[in-house]
């Protein structure tokens, strides 16, 4: 069973709760999926653009001035299959690291078309 939410509407939240990310749904390249991460999660300075700081940053939020964090996927990032398996990994381990903490919540959505996809890439069965 994956951690992740699946959607056929886009979910709503009130931004002043909930920290509400929407990754662009035109990103190709891991770098720019990590460039656009640290923009839209307000990583720190340090963050190294690669996918051990997107983790560590993940784990971390402590600048993130809302309890939940929603990061919300209109469609699958469209990068090679092995960066995509790294980037699912990354924030599966990511959201059951934090159902342990209570200082921050983070809910990952994807649309539900791209169930299958999500679960074939993490092997899920």
């Amino acid at each position: 069973m994956l951690p992740f939410n699946f959607f056929d509407s886009l979910p709503s939240y009130d931004t002043a709760e909930v920290f509400y990310v929407r990754i662009d749904p035109k990103i190709s390249l891991s770098e720019e999926l990590l460039r656009s991460l640290y923009y839209v999660l307000w990583f720190p300075g340090f963050f190294g653009f690669n996918w051990d700081a997107l983790y560590d940053c993940l784990r971390d939020l402590a600048w993130v001035p809302c309890r939940k964090v929603a990061l919300v996927h209109e469609a699958l990032p469209n990068l090679p299959e092995e960066d995509l398996k790294i980037y699912l990994e990354v924030l599966r381990d990511s959201v059951l690291d934090w159902e342990e903490d209570q200082a921050h919540e983070l809910e990952v959505f994807f649309r539900s078309a791209d169930r299958y996809m999500v679960e074939r890439i993490l092997k899920v069965n």
